[in-house]
């Protein structure tokens, strides 16, 4: 009988943390969902009139701007609430937004200044918003046709796309005053000239270069930010600039500055592309060269396009499918779509909050996605998303058992390793 102790401490100890262990882990699994859970709509935030591409985040206000383009204004998102907030602070004149130019179309955010800048396409000029006030500061005359914004937060330099005239302008924050990119004042403001009809801009602030999607000429301009002039992606100057060719009628680009990566959503061929910034070249994500270029398949119509440096994944907004495709940039896969609002246009990620914000043109609104990213095979819930309120049979069983039976699970275990040792060691 003396031998059997050290055996009967061993399974006491042994069942209350296997049963404390079966119920941690049902309670996790009721809150976050195995290793790969959905991407969800979680609201839907009525704007202003026809938002499109404009739509920016700044993650270190949790603030969301959209442009609409056929009401002339610009709507702010509550990020934490999810929704829009009243920039007059009058409730009793409804909810106010801020008035810009003709025609807001590309939005883009400075985090650190907490300025915004929207590029309207009809007036010709660009506004500047201060993230504090919710109010104009500045206007920026540039010239008729403007669409995308980008901005490098480091050297405080915006770039804004001109489909009309082919080419790029560059203001300074500082100053909010463009910048003659030749030098030469004699011949006025000299913009940096790309390819046809440029839409959508983006930065990498790390290297320093501004990407431009070319959609009328199916390529995407690289320019160095140190010298305000577009880089030769071949390196030969003989044949001229030459841009890296991508797929028919690009029109968004993102870049995640982490992996220096630049994905582009190819409007009339349904796909994406996704350049090398190290190179300058296209990649083949299927791996084989034997059958050309691959690109990443999405829906139809991709349009905007947002990054996520944090988890690694890419939005797509496909317009005629009322979708988002949510690519997994290390293996350049679409892993899940979502549903959202009617001719989904552009799109913006929150890093921070794993949000990702998609305006809805037909709609009016915006949907609220919410991608809990599985860390380690597990979806980990971010402090902006807790889990759902307990219900009694799952995030309490495991306060209010998993924990104490655990617990005395070990100490029995400990207590009869001790006896156990004490009597097979004499």
């Amino acid at each position: 009988m003396r031998h059997k102790l050290p055996l009967v401490a061993v399974l006491l100890g042994v069942f209350p943390v296997a049963l404390g262990a079966t119920f941690a882990w049902s309670g996790r699994n009721d809150y976050a969902s195995a290793a790969n859970p959905t991407p969800t709509v979680i609201a839907t935030v009525p704007v202003g009139a026809s938002p499109r591409l404009g739509v920016g985040v700044n993650p270190a206000t949790n603030r969301i701007y959209v442009a609409n383009v056929d009401s002339n204004d610009v709507s702010v998102i509550d990020g934490t609430t999810n929704t829009e907030i009243d920039t007059d602070g009058n409730p009793g004149n409804g909810i106010t937004r801020i008035s810009v130019g003709s025609g807001p179309a590309g939005v883009g955010v400075n985090t650190i200044t907490n300025r915004i800048y929207v590029a309207n396409q009809w007036s010709g000029d660009v506004s500047v918003i201060d993230g504090a006030t919710n109010t104009v500061v500045a206007t920026v005359p540039v010239a008729y046709g403007l669409v995308g914004v980008g901005v490098n937060t480091i050297t405080n330099r915006i770039y804004v796309g001109n489909w009309a005239g082919g080419w790029v302008s560059v203001i300074d924050g500082a100053t909010n005053t463009e910048i003659d990119t030749d030098g030469n004042p004699a011949n006025g403001i000299t913009h940096i000239p790309v390819g046809f009809a440029p839409h959508l801009v983006a930065v990498n602030p790390t290297t320093n270069r501004i990407y431009v999607a070319n959609w009328g000429s199916d390529n995407v301009s690289v320019i160095d930010g140190a010298t305000n002039t577009e880089i030769d992606t071949d390196g030969n100057p003989a044949n001229g600039i030459t841009r890296i060719p991508v797929a028919s009628g690009p029109v968004g680009v993102a870049v995640n500055s982490t992996t220096n990566r630049i994905h582009v959503t190819n409007w009339g061929s349904d796909n994406v592309s996704v350049i090398d910034g190290a190179t300058n070249t296209e990649i083949d994500t299927d791996g084989n060269p034997a059958n050309g270029i691959t690109r990443i398949p999405v829906g139809s119509y991709p349009q905007g396009i947002a990054a996520n440096p944090a988890t690694g994944r890419v939005y797509v907004a496909n317009s005629s499918d009322n979708s988002v495709s949510v690519i997994d940039a290390s293996s350049n896969t679409v892993v899940a779509t979502v549903p959202v609002g009617s001719y989904a246009y552009g799109v913006a990620a929150n890093p921070t909050t794993n949000r990702i914000y998609v305006a809805n043109r037909d709609d009016n609104t915006v949907s609220v996605i919410y991608d809990p990213v599985p860390v380690g095979g597990i979806a980990e819930y971010s402090q902006f998303e807790p889990p759902a309120a307990d219900t009694g049979g799952d995030i309490g069983s495991f306060r209010t058992f998993a924990i104490p039976a655990v617990a005395a699970g070990a100490i029995v275990l400990l207590a009869g390793a001790w006896y156990a040792r004490r009597r097979w060691l004499r």
